[in-house]
């Protein structure tokens, strides 16, 4: 019987230089990039394993927006509001969704948000 291992992975027969016939064995499917918030698929991002985007140029890895390959535009939409309504004192840190909480942090508002008037 087959180890667990190579019995998932997709099975290619090769031939080697040498002349002889060697297997190769690699994983099926490569999963696109979703968001970290909604978990929708990810556009402008390629679908491809990691050693293929690490060649592309760094433009053709991903949206150059905040957050872009992160989040979706709606999510991404969403947090913008959010961390206006607290820059203006509307809501507090603690009315924001939990899944978009971690990346106000990155945006400069911790839980002692600077209420600018």
């Amino acid at each position: 019987m087959v180890d667990r291992q190579t019995r998932v992975k997709l099975k290619k027969f090769r031939r080697t230089p040498g002349g002889r016939k060697s297997v190769h064995y690699s994983r099926s499917n490569k999963s696109c990039a979703e968001c970290a918030v909604t978990g929708k698929k990810l556009h402008g991002m390629p679908g491809q394993g990691k050693s293929t985007v690490r060649k592309r140029a760094k433009s053709e890895r991903r949206p150059s927006v905040k957050f872009g390959g992160i989040l979706s535009s709606p999510a991404r939409k969403e947090l913008w509001e959010s961390y206006a309504l607290i820059q203006m004192g509307k809501i507090g840190h603690t009315d924001v969704p939990v899944k978009t909480r971690k990346f106000l942090s990155q945006l400069g508002t911790g839980k002692g948000v600077q209420v600018l008037r």
